[in-house]
């Protein structure tokens, strides 16, 4: 792709991203519309910030310190003034992690990261929430790597996952690139970090971030969940500010975390025996596998979690896998429309119903492509014709 060409289609698509923004804010939040600011995030962003005392200790929090960090810099002093913050920072944030996909991976990766993007300013959600900000920091971490600069990625990548947890499935990576000096790095930021986050919020802060802040239920659009709400018609209630639905026991949470983390490991140990390991698999495949085996493992699956796959997703449609990337492009379409139909799926609408459980199957068909593409690339059909000069000396 020519320069000129990038700058006109990068331009183009992020002029759409800003048009977007005032009509958003532009929308009444009490009108009967299905366009309308939901700004529950950014109702519970400023209550954050604006309780007294210390995060955690005094009061509790299910955002990892980086988060609250942010959340106090966003904060204009009422709901309406932080929801206007919050969306012009997140658009910034969004524009900042396609130009550092396209110095890293390419013109082509930055642009597909804003062609790929396009189903969520249908309902531009993503600027309502603060999940860009760790998908920023990850990607950066990453590129920083891959560019040489191992230190400064490994650092940051630790940083990411003081944003949000989910980054923590991309570490591997730097063991499958052998970016010793990269792992060093994170060790020492995550253990320093994570050493200043007992110190000043107390025990009780990482407790709060990983049950956020002692959650029971299931999220009721998570995989889980959705099937709770449909098949057992369990009535979803308010829970720590998710609709949830039934509750959480303590084997079925280890079974998921132990299904979580072989997943996670499969995709890295199939990524590491790939012929070559290319860019495709390390920085595309991969991180989608284990990205998206979390999201369907995990209790809580709000829609701004589909984020997360956005850039690895266009890494992938740059080198050409065409079948994940319609699959991503379909989940995340459908993850719009569960906004737009939230009330009717509170209700128990048949038609949100049938959408929330689309999604869900499409995230679980994506795994599967996912793992397929993964134990391609390690070869395993070139068994047959390794036979081929036996069977010739034969005849």
């Amino acid at each position: 792709m020519s320069a000129r060409r990038f700058v006109l289609l990068f331009v183009l698509l992020a002029g759409l991203r800003f048009a977007v923004v005032p009509i958003a804010l532009a929308s009444d939040a009490t009108a009967p519309s299905r366009y309308r600011i939901l700004p529950g995030d950014a109702r519970r962003f400023y209550k954050i910030a604006s309780e007294d005392g210390r995060p955690y200790r005094d009061f509790e929090v299910e955002y990892p310190p980086v988060m609250v960090a942010a959340i106090d810099v966003i904060d204009g002093g009422s709901v309406r003034s932080t929801t206007v913050r919050l969306m012009w920072s997140q658009l910034v944030i969004d524009l900042a992690i396609a130009a550092v996909v396209a110095w890293s991976w390419g013109r082509r990766a930055g642009i597909a990261y804003l062609v790929l993007g396009l189903p969520f300013l249908v309902y531009p959600f993503i600027y309502l929430r603060l999940d860009l900000l760790s998908v920023f920091l990850a990607v950066l971490g990453i590129a920083l790597v891959r560019r040489r600069h191992q230190y400064g990625g490994g650092a940051v990548l630790a940083i990411a996952c003081f944003a949000k947890l989910w980054p923590l499935v991309l570490v591997p990576v730097l063991i499958v690139r052998r970016a010793w000096r990269a792992l060093a790095a994170f060790v020492a930021v995550g253990v320093a970090g994570t050493a200043a986050w007992v110190a000043w919020g107390g025990i009780d802060g990482p407790k709060q971030v990983l049950t956020f802040r002692g959650a029971k239920g299931w999220e009721f659009e998570s995989t889980v969940g959705a099937l709770v709400r449909s098949i057992g018609g369990a009535s979803p209630h308010i829970e720590r500010g998710a609709w949830r639905v039934g509750e959480v026991t303590t084997v079925v949470s280890g079974l998921l975390a132990l299904a979580l983390l072989a997943g996670v490991v499969m995709s890295w140990v199939l990524a590491s025996r790939a012929k070559p390991r290319g860019t495709d698999v390390l920085d595309g495949l991969a991180p989608m596998a284990a990205i998206t085996v979390f999201l369907v493992f995990s209790p809580l699956l709000s829609p701004q979690f589909l984020l997360w796959l956005l850039p690895f997703a266009a890494i992938a449609a740059a080198h050409g896998e065409r079948v994940v990337t319609g699959l991503v492009f379909v989940v995340f379409g459908l993850s719009t429309a569960l906004l737009a139909l939230l009330p009717e799926l509170i209700h128990g609408g048949t038609f949100a119903l049938f959408v929330l459980i689309s999604r869900n199957a499409f995230l679980i068909v994506l795994l599967a492509a996912l793992a397929i593409r993964l134990m391609q690339s390690t070869g395993w059909r070139r068994a047959p014709s390794q036979l081929e000069p036996v069977t010739e000396i034969a005849a």
